[in-house]
């Protein structure tokens, strides 16, 4: 008696060689014993994986290229290709004109590049250079320049008996004895108990005053013009009888710049600064490229007094011409392990502990010996020159390395791991990564200020991406940074970081799918699922791919995912395939599906963006071609709607090009497939096969064409896996059976032969003695009945094949089977 099985879904793709005998899995009737060249479909059938559109070949292909998407919108959607030493920019299928930028990065370094984007500004990290950025001003106007940072970040505090003495505090005002010496001219509008010049004499615990007034200014004129791009405002620690001294602090002025004396640029404005205690500085950094002779502090209101108080006010100047100080060292003891300074510093931030208790940030920009250095402030000037035990080290440059993660999180640009820190996390001021990476911390500490901290997990950080909590994936383990208290907003006041799960992951980029995070185990040859408890609390890293795991036996290259059409994330591995995996889990799908490139391409990187009406998938191919390794940026084509699409726009052949226009029976323009055999639709209808000769082709037929498409041919099958079916008694998984008939359920097909293998596969009829002969066979919809060529010893196995120029899809197949008994 024969057995009749239904399969309408192939929901878990291909599966892997040790479940081929698990048929009591429920798994095992979803899935396919091999899913080459077919896509799981997020409804669960089965349709032909669309050709490629060959775009351009890389600047060299001698060298190897990386995809980096930049997506501004929607509608506004770049993929940057890094090939020898620079980039190139693409849209909507080809070039962005001759856009091309020089970059850094070394051809070793291009697949370890991490980047996060905001807006227009793509940030770009890795061990080995200081951070950089990718900013579009327009379609062809790119640049990439090093990031900025300032204030930060920082190794630990000096734990060593090594002092280092600054012979000067960086303020680029001398100590001032009077209104004019040693040199420039201080001065105010009005005065009363403090003379101007006692705001720079570098004692808080003298003041300058307005007068009886709750307005004024204060100024300073230097011999020379300079550029002043930040300043710092310091409340007197002097008890004078009367009022608060938070009632005479300034609360609203504005910092101008003049040449003359009269006319007055501001600068800086600042509103509400309240709450002041003695003795306290507030720095103010802003942009300007003007320099100026005369700088003043003009101030509208205070904060209720009689009049106002200044006891310090500083200045910085821009670094370019900053004033240089000397910076000793008592011993090299703590210092780079020991080594003292050495030539890589320079760059290097160096902050020194004031006499107020407030660190001063300076950037090294000469090594004199192991021991002293040269240095420019880059921050508040120090009070007073004076030997501390109190200094930190920049916690990034070429000595301790740099940055190779990035993310952003709770408005916060975040960083991750270096050399000397493998383990470590900064995450700037909020909002703190415009026109520079603000890493500042206030004293006390407030809300808005900088982060940085150690995982208690020792392991070095692979990645780092947004979630609910910022997640990290660790050589050892999965670990989350997020709030402690979770309704207080996230910041230096209240952070927590947390274990997830002790499974361990590779640095491979993540990719953000739904709720989901999928990285990639710390061996590269299993995906899993960074994802929250169905409570909200918690997180679990459950496997995704055991049931395929045979297709990432060679590790995985890259992580990438397009949304639409159907939801698949893509993953090229080490061989050059590129593994698909379909992954809808409200749908309960989760299929795996391989794809080998026509013309036995190799697969070296893939990303996607969107594009128009779906996420498009763009890849690098390596090619050889006339016995020449090349390697090519190509576009996956859009998948066959036979609801807004006719046969001839179907573009089933990889590494391709489509010819629209007046009818033809040739092809120009063909050079990159030059001497290899290629497949042609024609109007629809397949054509024999040719050979690209002087970039060329001719239709074998003969007769004119208004589309044509030519490129490489692929195989696409599908091969069940052994029927389980039995005469009733008991499983049949082993038992000898032939399959008698197959009802298939096709969708827009044009060509598929189904047999127990290749050589004895059956071309499925589409066309019949009352069609059109002179024009293309129509595609089939519908169910089509099968007898294959079978036999006992097949097992109930089934395939399916397609390696023409058209679309096939499979929405189910009734087996019928006769069983031995």
């Amino acid at each position: 008696m024969g057995a009749h099985e239904l399969k309408p879904v192939f929901s878990r793709g291909e599966l892997s060689p040790k479940l081929h005998s698990r048929a009591d899995l429920e798994h095992f009737k979803t899935g396919l014993k091999e899913c080459q060249n077919f896509m799981v479909m997020r409804q669960g059938g089965l349709t032909r994986r669309p050709g490629t559109q060959f775009v351009q070949e890389v600047k060299d292909s001698s060298r190897p290229a990386r995809f980096i998407p930049f997506i501004f919108s929607a509608s506004q959607a770049y993929m940057l290709v890094f090939n020898a030493g620079a980039f190139r920019v693409y849209t909507l299928g080809g070039r962005v004109g001759s856009v091309e930028i020089a970059h850094p990065y070394a051809d070793a370094d291009l697949f370890q590049l991490d980047f996060d984007q905001t807006n227009d500004v793509l940030d770009i990290t890795h061990k080995s250079y200081q951070p950089r950025r990718v900013k579009r001003q327009s379609d062809t106007s790119w640049t990439i320049e090093a990031v900025n940072f300032r204030f930060g970040p920082f190794l630990p505090v000096n734990d060593t008996s090594t002092t280092l003495t600054p012979n000067g505090t960086g303020n680029p005002i001398p100590k001032m004895t009077s209104n004019t010496a040693p040199s420039g001219t201080a001065a105010a509008d009005a005065t009363v108990a403090g003379a101007p010049w006692q705001a720079f004499d570098r004692d808080a615990g003298t003041l300058w005053n307005s007068g009886s007034g709750a307005q004024g200014w204060l100024s300073y004129t230097f011999p020379s013009a300079r550029i002043i791009v930040g300043y710092s405002v310091q409340t007197t620690t002097a008890l004078v009888t009367g009022l608060p001294i938070t009632d005479r602090a300034p609360k609203s002025w504005t910092f101008e710049g003049s040449n003359d004396g009269t006319n007055w640029t501001v600068l800086d404005s600042q509103y509400g600064q309240s709450n002041w205690s003695a003795g306290e500085r507030r720095y103010f950094r802003f942009t300007n490229t003007t320099s100026y002779t005369g700088y003043r502090i003009n101030i509208s209101t205070n904060n209720g007094g009689q009049y106002i108080v200044i006891g310090e006010l500083a200045f910085t100047e821009d670094i370019s011409t900053a004033p240089t100080i000397t910076i000793t060292a008592s011993s090299t003891a703590g210092i780079n392990n020991g080594a003292g300074f050495t030539t890589s510093d320079v760059g290097r931030i160096i902050a020194l502990l004031g006499g107020n208790a407030v660190y001063s940030a300076f950037v090294v920009t000469t090594i004199m010996s192991p021991t002293a250095v040269q240095a420019k402030l880059d921050d508040a000037p120090l009070p007073i020159a004076q030997g501390t035990l109190q200094w930190r080290l920049g916690a990034w440059g070429n000595t301790p390395g740099w940055p190779a993660h990035v993310a952003t999180f709770e408005q916060r640009k975040v960083y991750a791991r270096s050399n000397a820190q493998p383990s470590a996390i900064w995450a700037t001021k909020t909002g703190g990564y415009g026109s520079f990476l603000d890493f500042s911390v206030s004293v006390p500490v407030k809300d808005d200020d900088a982060i940085s901290f150690t995982l208690t997990d020792v392991n070095e950080i692979q990645w780092i991406a947004e979630g609910p909590d910022l997640l990290i994936g660790t050589a050892g383990a999965a670990r989350t940074m997020g709030r402690d208290s979770p309704n207080l907003p996230f910041s230096a006041n209240n952070f927590r970081q947390s274990l997830a799960s002790t499974h361990a992951s590779q640095a491979i980029r993540p990719a953000k799918v739904g709720n989901s995070t999928i990285f990639v185990s710390s061996f590269g040859k299993a995906l899993r699922e960074f994802v929250q408890g169905e409570t909200g609390v918690g997180y679990a890293t459950p496997d995704i791919s055991v049931l395929s795991d045979h297709l990432f036996a060679s590790g995985i290259v890259e992580v990438t995912y397009a949304q639409e059409p159907d939801s698949v994330i893509w993953l090229p591995n080490g061989r050059g395939d590129l593994i698909g995996l379909t992954y809808e889990k409200d749908q309960s799908i989760a299929g795996m599906h391989r794809h080998l490139m026509g013309g036995e391409g190799f697969v070296e990187s893939c990303a996607t963006m969107p594009g128009q009406g779906r996420n498009e998938v763009w890849l690098i191919v390596r090619r050889t071609i006339g016995g020449v390794s090349r390697r090519y940026v190509e576009r996956m084509a859009a998948a066959f709607e036979a609801a807004t699409a006719t046969p001839e726009k179907a573009w089933y052949l990889d590494c391709a090009l489509q010819y629209r226009g007046p009818p033809a029976t040739s092809i120009t323009g063909l050079g990159h497939l030059e001497g290899r055999r290629v497949g042609i639709l024609a109007d629809g209808a397949r054509e024999a096969d040719q050979i690209v000769t002087g970039g060329a082709i001719s239709l074998a037929s003969g007769r004119p064409a208004t589309t044509i498409t030519v490129g490489l041919p692929y195989i696409s099958r599908a091969h069940l896996l052994p029927s389980p079916a039995s005469a009733g008694d008991g499983s049949g998984l082993g038992r000898r059976k032939k399959i008698v008939s197959a009802k298939v359920d096709f969708l827009a097909t044009g060509s598929l032969r189904i047999g127990r293998d290749e050589a004895t596969a059956e071309e499925i009829v589409a066309r019949h003695t009352s069609d059109d002969l002179g024009t293309a066979a129509p595609l089939v919809t519908g169910f089509y009945d099968a007898r294959p060529q079978t036999s006992w010893g097949d097992k109930g196995e089934l395939v399916l094949t397609a390696d023409g120029p058209l679309p096939a899809t499979i929405r189910s197949i009734t087996l019928n089977t006769d069983p031995e008994p």
